[in-house]
């Protein structure tokens, strides 16, 4: 049901993803961090939805493919970026390309957070497949030890304005946004799953539009070990700190590098 749900947000939300918004700041220090270590090598971008990340990773390599399960997104990257390589694929199974092809392999945005449980073990072990000896996985997720996964519901921000009519207007907006935001909160609410490894949550992202996977730090790595992960991640908070299992970040962004 989580998948479905997501899929149509994502597929009403290509304009939204096809605006230029620059690297987040743990993005850009893990891509500043490798450059010398993956130049020039094969790079695979994962749910690379309108290209956010693309022209940061082309800087590193020209031998580049970003990859999305949505063919609109697909659509909008190759307009935005003609002549580079995108694919419509699946991160649960992408045939496709061979085992240990990538130096680098990338999931920006909590993008394996949209899946259920069974298809974010299934994108681990595709990645584990994918990535060559001594290469990088790089991946942000939802932390359930956040202060993000025990909230009920948030309101929109709202922007105060001294003119009457910028006022009025976002006013409107707010009771819009809001009424919008509790009506897919009531209506989604059902489908969320409490296990004890993971959570799957009716989360604020795109108006409660969302259904996303909550993990903590220990069974994070505990999947990550599964998938024949062998080594410990280096973390990072949205501010792009380093962390550890205390953190109370809302996204964790982790590298985890695959011994030679």
């Amino acid at each position: 049901m989580a998948d479905g749900i997501n899929r149509q947000t994502m597929r009403e939300s290509v304009g939204v993803y096809s605006i230029d918004q620059g690297l987040n700041p743990p993005e850009q220090r893990v891509f500043t961090e490798l450059a010398d270590e993956v130049k020039n090598k094969p790079i695979l971008d994962i749910g690379v939805g309108g290209g956010r990340t693309t022209a940061a990773l082309l800087n590193i390599s020209s031998d580049y493919v970003g990859v999305d399960y949505m063919q609109e997104m697909i659509d909008a990257c190759r307009t935005r970026f003609p002549g580079i390589r995108f694919e419509h694929a699946d991160a649960r199974s992408m045939p496709q390309f061979p085992e240990k092809s990538f130096k680098l392999i990338v999931f920006a945005c909590n993008g394996v957070s949209m899946v259920d449980h069974h298809g974010r073990l299934a994108i681990l072990s595709e990645v584990r497949r994918l990535l060559a000896p001594g290469g990088v996985f790089v991946f942000s997720t939802y932390n359930k030890n956040s202060a993000e996964y025990e909230r009920w519901f948030e309101f929109p921000t709202f922007d105060y304005a001294a003119n009457p009519i910028r006022l009025a207007v976002r006013t409107v907006r707010f009771a819009i946004d809001t009424i919008r935001g509790l009506i897919n909160r009531l209506r989604y609410l059902r489908f969320e799953v409490h296990a004890e490894e993971y959570s799957i949550i009716n989360d604020r992202c795109h108006h409660y539009a969302t259904m996303l996977y909550y993990i903590s730090v220990e069974n994070q790595l505990k999947q990550l070990k599964a998938a024949g992960f062998d080594s410990v991640p280096v973390i990072y908070d949205v501010s792009g700190e380093l962390v550890d299992s205390s953190s109370r970040s809302d996204s964790l962004t982790y590298v985890v590098r695959l011994r030679t």
